[in-house]
């Protein structure tokens, strides 16, 4: 949240044996209970611990905005949730409580969209709950649009327009490149992870090393990196497969489910740090866990002050350990740009070679639920990319040329 005063405001209960489960307080420490049972449903119906904390995340703005005007959750209107799409949009939104020499930057429209998103939904539950008898978010029908339509195989079979409900005060989205980082940039950021004279010299270096690579190499999400077990990996087939499981000790999860498992290929040198990482770090470790990555900070403890040596590596730990090297190498970089950074390398190879992209097989890859997603992340092209495309263009159109002077028959290009 903005600002360490802010309420109301996210904590996080440590449940043993289960996920930590994030949550909404007021002013008072108090639950905000209608928050607490609809984020105890999403719980209920399985839903991943990342989740859990965005939905509850993105409601934090909509009670500061409540608390702000003196707004009542069960009571408030039409008109006062366009008033908080304004308030979203406005940078000085806390004006009151920021020193006018620094003020926040704004909201982008997809954080904005997400927000409206998480907050229709709680509307939605407390109606389905019986707590209101109708939700002041309102939904208008718009024609289903063809990349909507080219996910649904039956599309052709329905009779009139089809239409979708989208909400009203939702914002139009700018077409924006995702985020990746060159290689050069890469290798600086991996470059500044210490590494010892063998392996076991710097554990966590080489650890965090073959980390980042696995990242670039394979296009994993951070979630299906962190939930890989040992008998996920095979070797013999150059690779490694991303299995959905719910127990994991560190909450991790592949995000496409049960019945969407996949394996990924990977280069093998990848594979072979992988492989010294395994007979010459993970196993010294001794680890009570089948888990790939784990704890190698022998001093390491959890909040009970219990030894964390050999245990799962979190997410936590991940994204500080990021953190870390980018105010190190001077590169700023996430887990998830790496994905992004694959897949893009992925499409640029097709385009550079003049091949026509196999999108099904980006989308399989990746882990997509449909290709229509993967083709509206990656379709748009830099103008690196339409330089190499215009050239090859003029390079057909020359050859072509050189053959018409060739022949006497007159043609056309």
């Amino acid at each position: 949240m903005e600002g360490n005063e802010a309420f109301p405001r996210m904590v996080a209960a440590d449940i043993p044996g289960k996920d930590r489960i994030y949550y909404l307080v007021d002013d008072q420490f108090d639950f905000i209970a209608e928050v607490k049972e609809f984020l105890d449903w999403k719980i209920a119906t399985k839903r991943a611990p990342a989740t859990i904390k965005a939905y509850c995340f993105r409601l934090s703005w909509y009670y500061r905005f409540l608390a702000q005007r003196n707004l009542d959750i069960f009571k408030t209107t039409p008109a006062d949730l366009t008033e908080f799409v304004i308030w979203l949009c406005n940078p000085y939104r806390d004006a009151q409580t920021i020193a006018p020499i620094y003020q926040q930057s704004p909201l982008t429209a997809t954080s904005v969209n997400l927000i409206l998103q998480a907050v229709g939904s709680l509307y939605h539950f407390l109606v389905r709950r019986g707590r209101l008898t109708e939700s002041p978010v309102i939904y208008i029908d718009v024609p289903r649009g063809k990349w909507l339509k080219e996910g649904d195989l039956l599309a052709h079979t329905r009779r009139g327009q089809a239409t979708v409900q989208r909400m009203e005060l939702k914002l139009k989205e700018p077409n924006r490149l995702p985020p990746t980082v060159s290689e050069a940039d890469f290798q600086i950021f991996v470059n500044s992870i210490h590494l010892g004279e063998h392996p076991n010299g710097d554990p966590t270096g080489f650890r965090d090393r073959s980390l980042c690579l696995m990242l670039k190499e394979g296009g994993f999400r951070i979630g299906e990196l962190l939930g890989m077990h040992l008998d996920d990996l095979e070797f013999g087939k150059h690779g490694v497969h991303v299995r959905f499981r719910a127990d994991n000790e560190n909450g991790a999860r592949a995000k496409a489910g049960y019945g969407r498992d996949r394996f990924v290929h990977l280069p093998d040198d990848v594979l072979g740090m992988l492989d010294v990482y395994l007979t010459e770090v993970w196993i010294e470790a001794n680890p009570a866990t089948s888990h790939l990555w784990i704890v190698l900070n022998k001093h390491a403890r959890d909040q009970h002050r219990q030894p964390r040596y050999g245990t799962a590596l979190s997410l936590a730990a991940v994204e500080s350990m990021f953190e870390h090297y980018s105010k190190k190498s001077g590169v700023a970089l996430h887990p998830h740009i790496l994905r992004h950074t694959h897949a893009t390398d992925l499409v640029r190879s097709s385009l550079k070679d003049g091949d026509p992209v196999d999108w099904k097989f980006v989308q399989e890859r990746l882990g997509h639920a449909s290709v229509v997603t993967t083709i509206q992340t990656y379709v748009h092209l830099t103008n690196e990319d339409r330089k190499h495309a215009y050239d090859r263009y003029a390079e057909k159109r020359k050859k072509a040329y050189a053959q018409c002077e060739d022949c006497s028959t007159p043609c056309h290009v």
